[in-house]
């Protein structure tokens, strides 16, 4: 990768984890310094966290990581259940036994943080949580759904939700993930659409538990 590319990755997933928080100022030299580049990549990466919507410059501050809010964080999960769903359920009929065996270590390798709390630990679990979902993605085969499920990108996991719901949510989380790569081993494309879009689902609602928790009565 780039020098560019190299600092973009950097700060997109220190973003994602939560380790730059909201309304955390972003500033080219101070950056520049930390990561032992010149100025001219963190200028590049900034600009593309500004595309992706991740940061945005505020007059006399520079580079300021977005607040997002409930709503449009459950409306990004939306997005990624529709497109995601529909890459696991192409993925199971192509997937190759290679990226199988992939999905299982990363499965074992994220049981190590489900119960993480530290920034270093939570970090480290998204870092494992994109690469699974990147590789089902990719498995589809379909070049624009790879492209519009980047573009989506990934919600901020919201440290202190998930330090909160860290044996619950995340241990059911990694759970979802063998079962859809249960489907996929099985090659059933509806079961691994199905196993996504619930696994996604969830996740929007560990976010807002209001949406799905008013309701006493069987849905």
């Amino acid at each position: 990768m780039t020098g560019g590319q190299t600092v973009f990755a950097n700060l997109r997933a220190r973003i994602l984890s939560g380790e730059l928080p909201a309304r955390a100022t972003l500033r080219e030299t101070a950056l520049a310094q930390e990561l032992g580049v010149s100025r001219t990549p963190v200028r590049e990466a900034l600009r593309r966290l500004d595309e992706a919507g991740l940061v945005e410059f505020v007059p006399n501050r520079g580079a300021t990581v977005v607040e997002w809010t409930t709503e449009q964080i459950c409306e990004t999960y939306f997005l990624r259940a529709a497109l995601e769903s529909r890459a696991a359920g192409l993925a199971a009929a192509r997937i190759e036994p290679a990226d199988l065996d992939r999905l299982a270590i990363l499965i074992d390798a994220m049981e190590e943080f489900v119960r993480a709390t530290d920034a270093e630990g939570i970090g480290r679990l998204g870092v494992l949580n994109a690469e699974f979902h990147r590789i089902i993605v990719a498995a589809s085969g379909v070049t624009q759904l790879m492209a519009l499920a980047t573009s989506v990108g990934r919600a901020p996991m919201m440290a202190s939700l998930f330090r909160r719901d860290a044996a619950v949510f995340r241990a059911g989380s990694n759970h979802h993930h063998r079962d859809i790569l249960t489907a996929l081993w099985s090659g059933d494309a509806l079961w691994a659409e199905v196993a996504m879009r619930s696994h996604i689902l969830a996740a929007r609602n560990a976010v807002s538990p209001g949406r799905s928790g008013s309701r006493t009565e069987p849905a």
